[in-house]
Formats: structure tokens, C-alpha cells, sequence
């Protein structure tokens, strides 16, 4: 064939058009392929702060705004509880995710108001319902200042840090040393628990530029990164904490229990004195309430609190003005029907082996019918008893429902019991008393022989279920409720506390 014949000028276009198919990448393009490859990449410490938007920014914080920023879930939420989606890298730069982490950045520093400054924080797109891999922290200057300087290294808070973004961050512990401090959670408003962390680890993710993250973080920012890596995974402080320092924020003055962890770094704590001791029965909190008499309003002493973390002392006295007193202020109490799950003395700053529990018909008549059937409901009178001991009913079944307290307020969660109990006390005039129990009223005894022992519902709850209470949310996955099976779940001896270390390693994975 003619090499200008038509035929053999189409044979050479296609042979252009199928030449780098067999040959491959042409030399030029493979080597600026490789240049590229062996550039390094720029590496930051994702500080980063959100563009100025003063007008936008104002609407949004007006109430009621078509466009307001989105308020933090609380806790019982399903993305709380859910592991966070990876964001693609070619996504970081759409606007969508830049007005994700902006959001986020203006929620966790909150309104700018008049003699309000930000005290510092961390905050993650599942707080506001976002199911991504992205988390903010920030700790101003004015948040440390005004620390002392004792405070400060107790708090590993040397020196401020500006507001990072992190996108599908990654931690590596970069230290054997750990650190034990107060945590908070923006989705557990009110409370607070010592957690022990790791006091320096490395970080890796993308900033919101698409550029590689890689630094160590230590002291304050350690933990704050960590706290909001756990949420990214469907965790929270509550599930880690140490449980017997839950505090609630009114009760936080008083001292923790001798078997917590010292604050900060490689310290231990000196144990409870005589006077810490004397004065527990005099301290605690009741809220902002407990000003009130207790004929106006009987209120209970708040998590927190030392006397709900010490052993009760046993009533021998029956006749003592302070054994009656007590025995009628948790019958009072109890008529108020605020108590499903019944009263000790100790709630009521009495150090006495005193409890109250009972049912009526009108608090069973607004349950549900099928709560009344499954967690077997049935009217009893109220009743006091004093020094009870209470033991499950050999081979009997677990029933795993919730519970709460109202030394706990604002929170529910699933906590496993035994669904037969047996029970010998004695009587308000010291007579012995002994009967079996089952179903929620075995429920009320546990519940409140545990407060004699210094022992809250919250140290025995499945922790994946603590929750707000009154939410219609799905329980977590490998949540058990209802009843169980004797051996479906290996239950701690009633009465028995696990130490704070035990806790700590049966959360970590």
C-alpha cells in the first residue's frame, strides 16, 4: 500500500492514538510523575482559623434563624454512638466540609458576649449530627492566665494552643507516661469524671488546606485531642472514667474517695483525714435547691458528693432521735412518688444503714403497658428497713433495664441485675424481717442496699447506655435489656466495688 494512499495515513493515526497503550507513559510524563512523588509534602500542626464572616455569623446566632448554627446532641444520640466516616481527601477543600469546620469552630468557642471569654475546649462533627472524621480544639490565652501557676502544671496546660482543625485524625501514644485530670463533655452538660490518658501522643490527619498533619501533642492538648478522638469512635469521658469520681458540677468541692487516682502526672494522693471524713456528713451538695428545708422540698445529695461514696454505719439505737428523724424523711420522701427506684439515708446526709422502697398504683399507671409486663411491676406499700442485706436468689435469671437516681439527675441507664433477691433486715422498731423479692421490686432493693455501700447505679450500668433520660433513641449494638439468662453476663458480687483500675482496663480496647 502507497505510502500516501488513504489507507496507510489512517493505519498512522490510529498508531499515534494507540502508541503510549503499548509503550506506555511517555518518558517526560513518567519522570515529572516521579519528581512529584519525591517532593516532600508540606506538614503542619493544624492550626487554622475560620475565614471572618461577620455579617453571616450574626444572623446565624439570632434564635430562630432559618440558617443558626446547629445546637450539640446529647448524650443518647445514635451518631454519638457511632463510629465516625473517613473524609475523602479531594473533599477537604469543597466548601460543604470548610462550612462544616467552621461551624464547628464557632459552636465550641460559643456566643460572643459581653464579659464572656472562651475558656477553651474541643468539639466534633458528631456533636452537631455530622457522622465525619473531623474534630476543632482550642485553648486561648486568657483560658491559661487566668490559672495559677500550680494549676497550670497539675492541668499540663503550660502554654496556650490556637484553634486546630483536624480532619480523619489518627493518635499513636508517644509516651509511657500517663496523666489523670477532670473531662467534660459538651453532650454531658452538668458533670464530670477523672480519666487517665496517655500525656503525649502523636497526631496524624489533614488540616482543612488537604495538608498532612503530623506533630506530638502533650499536656492539655493531648488530652483534649484524645477526648475528641473517642467521640469520633462512638465513646465518651463516661466510658473511660474512673466511675467513682463522677462528680456532678454542684458537688465538686467536696473530696474524692480514697480509691480514685490522684490529679496529674505520676502523683499520689494522701488518704481521707479524720476531719474530710467528720465533715462528708456535714458537706455534699443538693443543688441549687438545697438551701430549702426538707419538709418544703426534700432534695438528695448529688454525685460527687463524699457521704454517697462512704459505707453507711449500722443502726443499733432504734429509739435515737437521728434513726427516727431519718426514717421519716425518706418516707416523706418517698410518698412524693419522684423515687422509682426507692431512697437511702445516705442521699439524705445520713450515715445510717436506713432505706425506703415501694410501689403504688398511680406510678405503675403511667408506665407503659409493656414496661409493666417486662419489668414486672406490681403495687407493694412503702416500707423502711434498716440494715438490710440483700443477696440474689440462687439461679436466678439477670434482667438488664434501666435505672436512675436522683443523685445522678438528667440520666438513665441499663444497669443488670438479679431479677430474685432474698432479704433479711430488721424493722423500724428492730424487729427481724426476712422475704423474697422479684422483678422491680428486687430492682429497688439492690438499688438501694448499693447507696448503704457507697455504690451508685452508675458503677454497675452498661456504659454504652448512659444516656439523657426520657429518649426514644435505639440502645447501642451488644447492649443486653430485658431478661437474661443466669449466665449470660457475669455480674459483680452485690456490694462488692471494683477499683478504679479494674474500671480502666475493662473500657480500654
Amino acid at each position: 500500500m502507497p505510502f500516501g494512499s488513504s489507507g496507510s495515513r489512517r493505519l498512522a493515526a490510529l498508531l499515534l492514538l494507540l502508541g503510549p497503550c503499548w509503550l506506555g507513559v511517555s518518558p517526560g510524563s513518567r519522570r515529572s510523575s516521579i519528581l512529584r512523588r519525591a517532593a516532600p509534602q508540606e506538614v503542619t500542626d493544624a492550626s487554622w482559623e475560620p475565614p471572618e464572616k461577620v455579617y453571616s455569623n450574626a444572623i446565624r446566632a439570632l434564635p430562630g434563624s432559618a440558617t443558626a448554627f446547629r445546637k450539640v446532641l446529647p448524650l443518647g444520640k445514635a451518631v454519638l454512638r457511632r463510629k465516625a466516616k473517613l473524609v475523602k481527601p479531594e473533599r477537604i477543600s469543597k466548601k460543604k466540609a470548610q462550612n462544616v469546620a467552621e461551624e464547628l469552630v464557632w459552636v465550641m468557642r460559643g456566643p460572643n458576649l459581653p464579659g464572656r471569654d472562651f475558656k477553651g475546649g474541643f468539639l466534633t462533627a458528631p456533636h452537631l449530627g455530622t457522622p465525619s472524621r473531623l474534630v476543632v480544639l482550642e485553648d486561648p490565652p486568657k483560658a491559661v492566665e487566668k490559672l495559677s501557676a500550680e494549676e497550670r502544671a497539675l492541668q499540663g496546660r503550660e502554654a496556650p494552643f490556637s484553634c486546630k482543625v483536624i480532619f480523619n485524625p489518627r493518635l499513636r501514644a508517644a509516651s509511657n507516661a500517663t496523666s489523670a485530670f477532670w473531662e467534660r463533655d459538651p453532650s454531658i452538660p452538668g458533670y464530670r469524671a477523672l480519666v487517665e490518658r496517655p500525656a503525649k501522643v502523636q497526631v496524624r490527619g489533614l488540616d482543612p488546606k488537604g495538608q498532612e498533619v503530623n506533630y506530638v501533642a502533650s499536656g492539655w492538648e493531648s488530652r483534649l485531642v484524645q477526648q475528641a478522638v473517642d467521640v469520633l469512635d462512638g465513646m465518651m469521658f463516661a466510658d473511660r472514667c474512673v466511675m467513682r469520681s463522677l462528680c456532678h458540677l454542684d458537688a465538686r468541692n467536696d473530696p474524692l474517695p480514697d480509691d480514685c487516682p490522684a490529679l496529674g502526672i505520676g502523683t499520689s494522693r494522701a488518704p481521707l483525714t479524720a476531719d474530710q471524713l467528720a465533715a462528708a456528713e456535714t458537706g455534699g451538695s443538693k443543688g441549687m435547691l438545697g438551701f430549702l428545708p426538707s419538709f418544703i422540698a426534700p432534695s438528695v445529695l448529688l454525685a460527687g458528693s463524699l457521704l454517697l461514696r462512704l459505707k453507711a454505719a449500722e443502726v443499733t439505737d432504734f429509739s435515737a432521735a437521728e434513726v427516727q428523724a431519718a426514717a421519716k424523711e425518706l418516707r416523706d420522701a418517698l410518698a412524693s412518688g419522684e423515687h422509682p427506684l426507692g431512697l437511702a439515708a445516705p442521699q439524705f446526709g445520713k450515715r445510717l444503714r436506713i432505706v425506703a422502697f415501694g410501689e403504688s398504683q398511680e406510678s405503675i399507671d403511667k408506665l407503659t403497658t409493656r414496661a409493666q409486663i417486662s419489668e414486672e411491676h406490681k403495687v407493694f406499700k412503702p416500707s423502711i428497713l434498716v440494715n438490710p442485706v440483700v443477696k440474689p436468689k440462687p439461679g436466678s435469671a439477670d434482667a438488664f433495664f434501666f435505672e436512675r437516681s436522683a443523685s445522678v439527675p438528667g440520666y438513665e441507664a441499663v444497669v443488670g441485675r438479679a431479677l430474685e433477691v432474698e432479704v433479711k433486715a430488721l424493722d423500724e422498731e428492730g424487729r427481724q424481717v426476712s422475704f423474697e423479692a422479684r422483678g422491680w421490686q428486687a430492682r429497688q432493693l439492690q438499688h438501694v442496699a448499693d447507696l448503704l455501700d457507697g455504690v451508685l447505679y452508675v458503677d454497675r450500668m452498661e456504659r454504652r447506655s448512659f444516656r439523657r433520660d426520657n429518649m426514644e433513641e435505639d440502645l447501642p449494638e451488644a447492649v443486653p435489656y430485658g431478661v437474661k439468662a443466669a449466665k449470660a453476663k457475669a455480674r459483680p458480687e452485690e456490694g462488692a466495688v471494683r477499683c478504679w483500675w479494674s474500671l480502666q482496663s475493662s473500657t480500654r480496647k
